[in-house]
């Protein structure tokens, strides 16, 4: 009779806990993710990435967005391409990142997850 009643009580409580978990906050829920760019204040690209809940998307956990930047340099104007990164992110967060504030022009924008 003990044993029942405890193996009811775990239940119970066990139960309670899976109610109380939030879908949008569980672990490796599915996502679809996009990056957006733009020209900031100063005239220099900006980009942002965001994750949206989404039946058919991907497992994901974090999100961050990648800029690729052109950058003139010298008095030849040779171009050199460099990479940003931004921030790891929550699926329900934006994660941000910048261009250089003098001479950089956008290259491409696309999103990482894990």
């Amino acid at each position: 009779m003990k044993i029942k009643s405890l193996s009811l009580l775990t239940v119970a409580v066990f139960g309670v806990m899976a109610l109380g978990a939030a879908p949008s906050q569980a672990a490796g829920g599915t996502y679809s993710c996009k990056g957006y760019a733009d020209m900031g204040k100063t005239g220099s690209p900006t980009a942002y990435s965001t994750c949206k809940a989404d039946g058919n998307g991907k497992r994901v956990a974090q999100h961050r967005v990648v800029l690729k930047c052109d950058q003139v340099q010298g008095a030849r104007e040779s171009v050199v391409t460099y990479t940003r990164y931004g921030n790891w992110a929550g699926p329900n967060e934006r994660s941000n990142v910048a261009c250089a504030k003098t001479k950089n022009f956008l290259r491409g924008v696309s999103v990482e997850t894990k």
